[in-house]
């Protein structure tokens, strides 16, 4: 812990833990209260200003979230900032369309419209995070939200650009550390929070200075807190720990430096972070994962090089992780280990026959490797390479998108095991339909082909996290998925909608099902079915009472469908006092072609928000309600519904002339303290999300 990390965190500590200690009603209270406690202030009226247009920086063409006919969702400002929680899956779940697979306070990964793993690309800076989290659920993804200047969120297969990793969608993490123009002078922000629950302190800051065409920025990231409180006990069914999560404490760090040289459209970025993080398996009771990172990119952009060409972009990056699973204090388990690299060429290209567009090249090459009683995956040297374009054109009614790209993916395992290789196809096509100056209407149409993964193909043995002995299949197709979205926004005075259905079909969708046979895990025994999902014993021996459940992957056809919404409506949009309202609601479905319901989707979810400011003061508070998850694969268990009410309260209460400021925050999450255990969770049953927290903080800006 640094110096001023702890100094901030002895500052605030007493004040939140004065807070966490009031009654649930006196605390649901100041939620309420929060967006009407701008009235307390009477001082003058601020003018009137533009909300900014925000760029999507995962596209290339340098479009808006409007702009694009696929569905997007940017999160910056002061919204991400009331937003950010400790790890990417938990700051991201409460946008429409978007669940944590949440697997305790150290690790949790985007859901996006049900789909999860394998099939959501996490990027930072528009290069992959190339970690192992899509492997498991207890594996945190190596990107600190705190750093996070941007998150952008690509609903639906985003395959064109980044690979058929990208089935499901892309989670885009933008922390500055590649950055496109050169801010003048030295700017910077630290920000120190302390939470209530578990004693949580963190602290983030950032520092850069420009001058002429150069740029330097450097930023460190720092999160510690012990096993948090929980409504009640762990175990659903009464068992477990009780109003403390037992082995739930973490610790991370993150930092990064950076170069760049700016000038006249030419870019040259240069950087290298660390990530390590530390946190416990509160499925067990002393294990727990050290993880870290060093990973170094590089971007170059050049303006217009040749003719017929705006910008040529190459991105490029690579990694060196490692994470050990320690089955307690000095007993390492199982080690994973994960080189890669990556890049990606982006020609932008100037208008041709009324079309603009980009095409290129992207190259993948990853050795993984895992060793101990839990490395359930051969080592594994994966390679893709794939050429794509995408290409735009207005016409009367609005503007045509389209594009395909073509990839080779090549599985090369250790052993006993076959290699494998896949030319995965993708195409997609849509269109704006301008229906006026304020409303569009989208239509967009997918064709998607995922390659299967390594753990899909050769998975041999147990797997702790998820209690499972895993069965890879290695005659396993391509997963292929057809679908069709139709959505609709309108911008237009107090009133603001965003809306879409869709349907998506899969033929050979991966998954994991459950065995009735028998036998062990290597195919010897005396077989017999009784209507029972097969147990085994660590070692694959079949045991009626052994701690793993046998599952084999396995494909069939299904079909995915859903929808998500959102309405705001200003209240008081004029004058100093501004107070807004929303609405929000989501839902999917997502089933075999028999029937059968397809394991740990999210439930209907609808909520209200309100949000306001006075002057130098902004407040928010929104209620979620998130129904009970009947429609359940076999075996799978209902998960109860549940109440989630958040607020956040800041005052800004130093601005100087040269834009410097500073500002206090107060933050309230799951205030109703309500026992949350959500459906996408692979342990729900056994440990629920944290109880009540209070937050304080203070952000400085120069």
């Amino acid at each position: 812990m640094n110096t001023f990390a702890r100094a901030a965190w002895a500052r605030s500590r007493p004040l939140a833990k004065a807070l966490a200690t009031r009654s649930p009603s006196l605390l649901s209270l100041l939620a309420a209260s929060f967006p009407f406690a701008a009235l307390a202030d009477t001082g003058e009226a601020q003018g009137d200003a533009a909300i900014p247009e925000v760029i999507v920086t995962a596209s290339p063409l340098g479009r808006t979230a409007d702009e694009l006919v696929q569905p997007v969702s940017v999160i910056s400002g002061e919204e991400l900032e009331r937003k950010i929680r400790g790890n990417i899956g938990a700051t991201l779940e409460s946008e429409p369309g978007v669940a944590s697979t949440d697997f305790g306070a150290g690790a949790g990964r985007p859901v996006i419209r049900g789909l999860a793993g394998p099939r959501v690309e996490m990027l930072e800076n528009g290069m992959s995070a190339m970690d192992v989290s899509d492997l498991s659920p207890d594996h945190n993804v190596t990107i600190a939200p705190a750093q996070a200047r941007q998150i952008e969120i690509l609903k639906g297969p985003a395959t064109l650009l980044y690979g058929n990793s990208a089935s499901g969608g892309v989670v885009n993490v933008d922390n500055g550390r590649l950055p496109l123009a050169v801010e003048e002078g030295l700017h910077g922000a630290i920000d120190s929070v302390y939470g209530s629950n578990g004693n949580e302190g963190s602290s983030s800051a950032e520092l850069n200075y420009g001058q002429g065409p150069h740029m330097l920025h450097t930023d460190f990231g720092w999160r510690e807190a012990e096993d948090y409180h929980i409504p009640g006990y762990a175990g659903v069914d009464g068992s477990g720990s009780h109003e403390k999560l037992n082995n739930s404490q973490l610790r991370a760090y993150s930092g990064a430096g950076s170069y760049s040289y700016i000038d006249q459209g030419n870019v040259l970025n240069i950087a290298g972070s660390r990530f390590v993080t530390q946190y416990g398996l509160p499925v067990e009771e002393s294990a727990f994962i050290l993880m870290h990172q060093t990973r170094f990119d590089l971007q170059g952009i050049l303006n217009k090089p040749l003719p017929g060409i705006d910008s040529l972009r190459l991105r490029a990056g690579s990694s060196n992780y490692n994470h050990t699973e320690f089955e307690a204090a000095h007993e390492p388990g199982t080690v994973f280990h994960n080189l890669q690299y990556q890049a990606r060429l982006e020609a932008v290209h100037e208008p041709l026959a009324g079309m603009r567009g980009v095409f290129g090249l992207h190259g993948n090459w990853r050795n993984f490797e895992a060793q101990g009683e839990e490395a359930y995956v051969p080592p594994v040297i994966s390679r893709q390479l794939g050429v794509f374009v995408i290409e735009e054109k207005p016409y009367s009614l609005g503007k045509l998108e389209f594009g395909a790209r073509v990839e080779r993916d090549t599985n090369s395992p250790q052993g006993n095991y076959l290699s494998r290789s896949f030319t995965p196809v993708s195409a997609s096509a849509g269109s704006i339909f301008n229906l006026g100056e304020d409303s569009h209407l989208k239509l967009y149409a997918t064709h998607a082909e995922r390659s299967p993964v390594p753990e899909e193909l050769y998975a041999f043995g147990p797997h702790g996290a998820t209690a499972t002995f895993e069965r890879g299949n290695v005659d396993a197709d391509k997963e292929i998925s057809n679908g069709a979205e139709l959505g609709f926004d309108h911008h237009q005075g107090r009133w603001t909608f965003n809306g879409s259905v869709y349907y998506t079909r899969f033929k050979n969708y991966l998954y994991l099902a459950e065995v009735d046979q028998g036998l062990n895990a290597d195919g010897s025994g005396t077989g017999g079915s009784d209507g029972i999902a097969d147990r085994v014993d660590g070692d694959g021996t079949f045991n009626p009472a052994g701690e793993d459940l046998l599952v084999d992957y396995r494909q069939a056809d299904a079909k995915l469908y859903g929808f998500e919404a959102q309405l705001n409506y200003a209240l008081i949009a004029q004058g100093p006092l501004r107070l807004n309202t929303h609405l929000l609601a989501d839902a999917v479905r997502a089933e075999l072609s028999g029937g059968q319901n397809l394991p740990r989707i999210p439930p209907l979810r609808y909520g209200v928000g309100l949000d306001g400011s006075w002057r130098s003061i902004t407040a928010s508070s929104e209620y979620q309600r998130v129904n009970r998850q009947n429609d359940t694969a076999a075996l799978e268990t209902p998960t109860a519904g549940y109440k989630l009410l958040t607020a956040d309260l800041s005052w800004n209460f130093f601005n100087a002339a040269d834009g410097a400021k500073a500002s206090a925050y107060l933050r309230g999450t799951n205030l109703l303290n309500d026992d949350i255990r959500r459906a996408t969770s692979f342990i729900k049953d056994a440990v629920p999300a944290p109880g009540r927290s209070v937050y304080v903080g203070i952000r400085l800006t120069i």
